[in-house]
């Protein structure tokens, strides 16, 4: 019995060193594709759009327009809104995206770029 239970213990130390455990993260992002080779310019504010609708403004999840709206307003800059960039999944609902532009627009933000990745 006593080789067994050292057999399993080896057998479970294998796999937990040679397996990669990664949980589920909320930024795994699928970016759509698209035939543009524009070199992206780091914008002063990020904002994640998973496949779900969620949101995020850096690496804090958004839940309503009210705490988009307070984020981006603490982000002006010597009263000049903030440029802004949008990790969207490809997998979101366009609607999604439309909103989420409206709202950055009420806001007073002018320079929105979506990020995409090109197509190989």
């Amino acid at each position: 019995m006593t080789p067994l239970v050292s057999v399993i213990f080896l057998l479970i130390i294998f796999f937990l060193v040679a397996g990669t455990v990664r949980s589920p993260s909320f930024w795994d992002i699928e970016h759509p594709h698209s035939s543009s080779t524009m070199k992206v310019v780091p914008m002063s504010l990020t904002i994640f759009v998973d496949q779900d609708g969620k949101r995020a403004v850096g690496k804090r999840e958004v839940r309503n327009r009210y705490q988009l709206r307070y984020l981006i307003d603490e982000n002006f800059i010597q009263g000049q809104p903030p440029s802004i960039e949008i990790h969207a999944d490809q997998r979101v609902d366009a609607h999604e995206v439309v909103k989420l532009l409206e709202e950055i627009r009420s806001s007073g933000v002018s320079k929105v770029e979506l990020i995409t990745e090109v197509k190989p």
